[in-house]
């Protein structure tokens, strides 16, 4: 039988807790670690398709190939009868929808309060009353995070009510 009091089975008792506490630790700090390296690694392929976007607002001339993939994706599209000014000004809610889905997963993911949220949903809701908007929107079908989508349909869909 084994004594618990016996000062060799217990320090042997107290190493092996000791060892699992520490194998513990490890564990979810490596993984605490690895969420992190993926998140800024998703967080860095956001901010080159903002800067990609941002590229097309300083070269208009960029927004031939927005047009031609238009065109083949929807060949009826009204994308290609737009001035370089509408297209100047749709790139810029594009990049505007990008920037309100980051901040709505943030929200999500409880990085920012609901009253921070707020704040921009309400500006949120005020771009979405641009007549360009709702085609960014349906446009961008798929292609963005399905959860602020339907956020954003949701907030058309009651405008169209009003």
């Amino acid at each position: 039988m084994i004594d618990i009091t016996d000062p060799i089975v217990f320090s042997t008792i107290a190493q092996t807790a000791v060892l699992t506490l520490t194998l513990v630790i490890f564990i979810m700090s490596f993984r605490t670690q690895n969420k992190a390296t993926k998140e800024a690694a998703y967080q860095k392929i956001l901010d080159d398709y903002t800067d990609a976007i941002r590229l097309v607002l300083e070269k208009p001339e960029l927004s031939k190939l927005q047009i031609d993939m238009a065109k083949a994706i929807n060949p009826s599209s009204t994308m290609a009868s737009l001035s370089a000014d509408d297209m100047t000004v749709r790139n810029y809610l594009v990049l505007l929808y990008g920037l309100f889905e980051r901040t709505h997963l943030l929200y999500r993911r409880k990085w920012i309060d609901r009253e921070t949220w707020n704040q921009w949903s309400a500006f949120l809701e005020a771009i979405a009353k641009h007549p360009m908007f709702k085609d960014v929107h349906r446009s961008s079908e798929g292609m963005y995070d399905k959860p602020f989508m339907d956020y954003v349909s949701n907030i058309l869909n009651t405008k169209g009510k009003n």
